[in-house]
């Protein structure tokens, strides 16, 4: 049993008298291990907020990882991390291949039916669909002992958003690209909410290869909507990364450590480009001012960190933006960095949709128990 009483800063454990706000239950989920029947039987996971998967060469490991984020379109486009406020997942996990002749396993399968990114803290959606998910990530040579090869890992997930117009909460109701972190967020691309009905799709292919100290994620996403009835024009995302991480020294030398060497010295560099845009410029006259229709933006990253225990770290991140468009009214992005100045906003004189870059930081500790 998964049991999660902390409301999430929403529900009944933030005022305990409250008879207006959601549920002191945050999550409730079971897990029936058939796999202990039979192993190629799966593991059954329903309930509320259940955890459905999309890919790790997106971010990597949130323990051997540097990346500080998801990939822009994946954290922005609703699924973000995969959590469902009810449904039911089938994982087939670590299964091995060699019993078909393939010297390596199956790291998971996985069919999910829920609701990705809605019915917050078990509320539910007022609606009767559902979203899918499906994923596949192979090691096929993960039994070998050749260190050049037995480190590929191949993945494939999508994710399958019924846009349903009753509903305001789906979780696929808005494209909008912003910066990461978790305060002062900028806007950089917004489809706004006129998505009309029908399927929306995100589709992320991937490639991870670890060879001693060091792991190169290279990862897609491909994201459409049907957008039966909508405004503003089709939508579509676009998105590609690459990234690498590094243990660089530790106690027992250099290009040595791991997450559970004390001392490890772990750092990453990656690079990812996210186009999003509608169908034409006079049918998205109305979203991000009126003064685009497309976006490209481009995101660097150097990250660094220090394990001080096992799974526990300390390091920085440094997050080097650059958009080709930003809109230029007042309190918007390219005002808000300074780009666009007050005095042009008012004179006229700052260019709409004007492009720029910008330097982030981040100070990060991790612990992953």
């Amino acid at each position: 049993m998964i049991l999660d009483l902390d409301g999430f800063g929403t529900g009944n454990a933030k005022d305990a008298l409250g008879t207006t706000v959601g549920s002191i239950l945050h999550r409730g989920a079971l897990n029936i291990h058939l796999e202990n029947i039979h192993p190629w039987m799966p593991t059954v996971q329903l309930g509320m907020d259940v955890s459905t998967a999309l890919g790790t060469a997106r971010q990597g490991s949130s323990s051997v990882g540097t990346q500080a984020e998801y990939d822009l379109l994946s954290r922005n486009t609703g699924f973000d991390d995969g959590r469902a406020g009810q449904g039911i997942v089938l994982n087939w996990d670590n299964r091995p291949l060699d019993g078909i002749g393939i010297p390596g396993r199956i790291n998971r399968f996985e069919l999910a039916m829920a609701s990705v990114g809605e019915g917050d803290d078990g509320l539910q959606s007022f609606t009767d669909r559902k979203d899918f998910v499906a994923y596949l990530g192979i090691e096929p040579f993960s039994q070998l002992k050749n260190k050049w090869i037995s480190g590929l890992k191949f993945e494939m997930g999508s994710w399958f958003c019924n846009k349903d117009g009753r509903s305001a909460s789906d979780a696929c109701s808005r494209m909008r690209i912003q910066d990461l972190g978790n305060g002062g967020r900028q806007t950089l691309f917004d489809s706004g909410t006129g998505m009309g009905d029908g399927l929306a799709t995100l589709s992320m292919p991937g490639v991870t290869w670890e060879v001693g100290p060091y792991t190169l994620r290279v990862a897609g996403g491909f994201q459409r909507y049907e957008d039966r009835g909508g405004t503003d024009g089709k939508k579509q995302g676009n998105m590609f990364l690459i990234g690498h991480d590094l243990f660089l020294w530790s106690p027992k030398g250099f290009l040595t450590g791991s997450a559970n060497t004390p001392g490890s010295v772990l750092v990453g560099t990656h690079f990812e480009r996210t186009d999003v845009s509608c169908l034409t410029g006079a049918r998205c006259a109305s979203i991000n001012s009126g003064q685009f229709h497309r976006n490209r933006i481009l995101l660097r990253e150097w990250d660094l960190y220090y394990f001080v225990a096992p799974r526990m770290s300390i390091g920085a991140s440094v997050l080097w933006y650059d958009a080709s468009n930003l809109v230029s009214t007042r309190n918007a992005a390219a005002h808000n960095l300074g780009i666009c100045s007050s005095s042009k906003i008012e004179s006229g004189g700052c260019r709409p949709g004007i492009g720029g870059d910008w330097v982030d930081g981040m100070l990060n500790f991790r612990y992953q128990f």
